[in-house]
């Protein structure tokens, strides 16, 4: 989600592939291919379905757009959707956009990095018409940004670290209809926080956001679904620009509340074979009562997924790709089936 650093963490040994109580896939199954490689790479998948077809938001200037006409493709390249980059900003080097539809139509939310920050993001919300664009930023300010930079609505009060930016943007609907809106700070240790917003998806009411869960290393990409009273919140950890990279999941009773929760796996470059399998999103499918799981992974050599160098790095030639599985509820249980 991130580009290139000169960190790289060992890489983990992980062994599940689902989640407690599920069986690991057969060892010799086929590797997943992606569903959508451009020549770009694509990476930190943002997606929502409408009318019928599946339209990510990607990390890129101006965060670019993809539409599928199924999970499986064909995709086509949209273009940017961010129409122009706001005051606060110094350029349009958008990290992991996403995109919801609210009583004020279609709001993406961004990162993009601020003036006099140093490099550290702060996050705005845009607004459209359509799904696709283009994308309007709201107001003069960004709508979270440290220490209130910019007229932010939201300082990040408590934030782990004081100059740390923020990034990964997730909208959140509960049961009654509340909106929110999640992210991550940067640096480490690194927390999820979220925001309670107005109607419009745009604007905070309330107090300011709440730490969910902290740690130590990377936590990020949150997305948060609520299943009955207990809320699953889905998250990529550790160092992105390896294979390490994976998904995991914490449930709680209290949407405010994940600390000291236990962090199931859900999938890592062992249970797959995808490298790196992280920034998934989950929307519902075009059919039946199944919904699709997309994240993305590391490719090389075509749709290869690469294989890290002796020093823990990825080949020059490295990309991230779009991938896409069956995803069904066991009550608050995840549950990822055949990848398409």
């Amino acid at each position: 989600m991130h580009p290139r650093t000169t960190w790289r963490p060992s890489l983990i040994a992980v062994v599940v592939t689902l989640v407690a109580g599920t069986a690991a896939a057969p060892a010799a199954a086929a590797t997943p291919q992606p569903v959508y490689a451009p020549s770009g790479g694509i990476a930190d998948p943002g997606v929502v379905r409408h009318n019928d077809t599946f339209v990510v938001f990607a990390t890129g200037t101006r965060a670019p757009a993809y539409r599928g006409e199924t999970a499986s493709g064909p995709w086509s390249a949209l273009g940017t959707t961010l129409g122009s980059v706001p005051d606060w900003a110094e350029n349009g080097a958008v990290w992991a956009p996403d995109a919801v539809r609210t009583a004020t139509g279609w709001v993406l939310y961004y990162s993009a990095p601020a003036k006099g920050k140093n490099g550290q993001r702060c996050i705005g919300a845009a607004t459209s018409d359509t799904v696709d664009g283009t994308y309007t930023p709201v107001g003069v300010a960004p709508l979270i940004c440290p220490g209130g930079a910019h007229g932010a609505d939201d300082a990040v009060a408590g934030r782990p670290v004081a100059a740390a930016g923020v990034i990964d943007p997730s909208p959140f609907e509960d049961a009654d209809g509340k909106r929110f809106v999640l992210y991550k700070t940067q640096q480490t240790p690194s927390s999820i926080r979220m925001l309670r917003l107005d109607d419009t998806g745009t604007r905070w009411v309330g107090n300011a956001s709440g730490e969910l869960v902290r740690n130590a290393g990377i936590i990020e990409n949150p997305v948060l679904r609520q299943r009955g009273s207990t809320y699953v919140l889905f998250a990529s950890r550790y160092g992105y620009d390896n294979c390490s990279y994976a998904t995991v999941y914490l449930t709680s009773t209290d949407r405010w509340d994940f600390h000291g929760r236990t962090e199931h796996s859900l999938l890592t470059t062992s249970g797959t074979g995808i490298c790196g399998p992280g920034g998934a999103d989950l929307v519902p499918a075009l059919v039946d009562d199944e919904q699709r799981l997309f994240l993305h992974g590391w490719v090389c050599a075509g749709t290869t997924p690469c294989r890290q160098q002796a020093d823990g790095s990825l080949p020059a030639n490295a990309r991230r790709a779009l991938y896409a599985a069956i995803f069904r509820w066991d009550g608050a249980t995840p549950r990822v089936g055949a990848f398409l």
